[in-house]
C-alpha cells in the first residue's frame, strides 16, 4: 500500500485551507467580541456561541464533496489502489480535524483571555459547541474538559466530511437518471418521514420513543455523543466504499463500469 504519497498531497490541502480558514473565524470571533461588548457593555452578562465548531464542520463537508477527485487522479497518476486512496481520505482528514479542534480551544482561550482584560466584570462570554450542550452554557476549561471538547469537535467535523465523501461518490456512481432519482428520492424522505410519523403517530410510536431516549442520552452524556459519532461515520464510510470499489477510476473522473 503506498499510503504515504496518497497522504501527503491531501495533508498539504487541509493544512492550507484549514489555516486560511482559521484566520477568518479569528477575525469572525473578534468582530463578535466587539458586538458583545456593545451590546452588553463593559459590566454586563452573557455569553456568545463562537459557532466556529459548526463552520468547521461545514467545511469539512465541502472538503468531503470535492476532495474525491483529487484522490482519483492521485491513484492514477501514482499507482495507488482505490482502497489505499479512500483509506487515506480519512487518514488525512483526521489529524487535520484535530487540530482544528485544538485551535479553536487555543481561540476560545485567548478571546476570552481578551474579555478579562478588556472587561472583567462581563461574565459569560465566549463558549463552543460543547460547552454549550454539556455545560449549560459556561465555558469550564479542565483536564477532562478540553480535550472532551476537542475530540467531541473532531469527531464532529469527520462526520459532516464522510457525508460530504458519501453524496459525491452516490452522485459520481449514477448516471444522469439516477442522479435525478437519487435527488427526488431525498427531497421526499426529507418532507416525507416527518409526515409519515405525524399521521402513523400511534404505530410508530415506539420508534418515536426510541428515537428521543437516543437524543436524550446524546445530550446528557459526551461518552454517548462520541460513541455515535463514530458509529455514523463508520456507517457512511462503509457505504462510501460500496459505492468506489465498483468505480471504474480514470484520469480525472469517476465513472461507472
Amino acid at each position: 500500500m503506498r499510503l504515504k504519497p496518497a497522504i501527503r498531497y491531501q495533508l498539504h490541502e487541509f493544512w492550507v485551507g484549514g489555516f486560511v480558514f482559521f484566520l477568518f473565524n479569528v477575525g469572525f470571533v473578534a468582530l463578535c467580541f466587539l458586538g458583545l461588548l456593545k451590546v452588553q457593555g463593559l459590566d454586563g452578562e452573557g455569553f456568545a456561541f463562537n459557532w466556529y465548531d459548526f463552520s468547521c464542520a461545514i467545511y469539512f463537508f465541502v472538503l468531503g464533496l470535492i476532495l474525491p477527485r483529487q484522490a482519483a487522479r492521485l491513484c492514477v497518476q501514482m499507482g495507488v489502489s482505490r482502497r489505499t486512496a479512500y483509506l487515506s481520505l480519512f487518514l488525512s482528514a483526521l489529524p487535520a480535524a484535530l487540530a482544528m479542534a485544538a485551535a479553536g480551544q487555543v481561540l476560545l482561550a485567548g478571546s476570552n483571555l481578551a474579555a478579562e482584560q478588556v472587561a472583567p466584570a462581563m461574565e459569560g462570554r465566549f463558549i463552543d459547541l460543547f460547552s454549550l450542550v454539556y455545560h449549560q452554557g459556561s465555558w469550564s476549561p479542565g483536564v477532562v474538559s478540553t480535550p472532551l471538547s476537542i475530540l467531541y469537535a473532531a469527531l464532529f467535523m469527520l462526520v459532516m466530511y464522510a457525508l460530504g465523501l458519501f453524496f459525491t461518490l452516490l452522485f459520481w456512481r449514477l448516471n444522469k437518471l439516477g442522479c435525478i432519482i437519487a435527488v427526488l428520492a431525498l427531497v421526499v424522505l426529507a418532507t416525507g418521514v416527518p409526515t409519515l410519523f405525524t399521521v402513523f403517530s400511534v404505530p410508530l410510536a415506539p420508534v418515536t420513543a426510541a428515537f428521543w431516549r437516543l437524543w436524550n442520552a446524546f445530550l446528557a452524556s459526551p461518552w454517548v455523543a462520541l460513541l455515535l459519532f463514530l458509529v455514523v461515520a463508520a456507517i457512511l464510510a462503509l457505504i462510501g466504499w460500496l459505492l468506489i470499489r465498483r468505480t471504474n477510476i480514470r484520469a480525472g473522473m469517476l465513472s461507472r463500469q
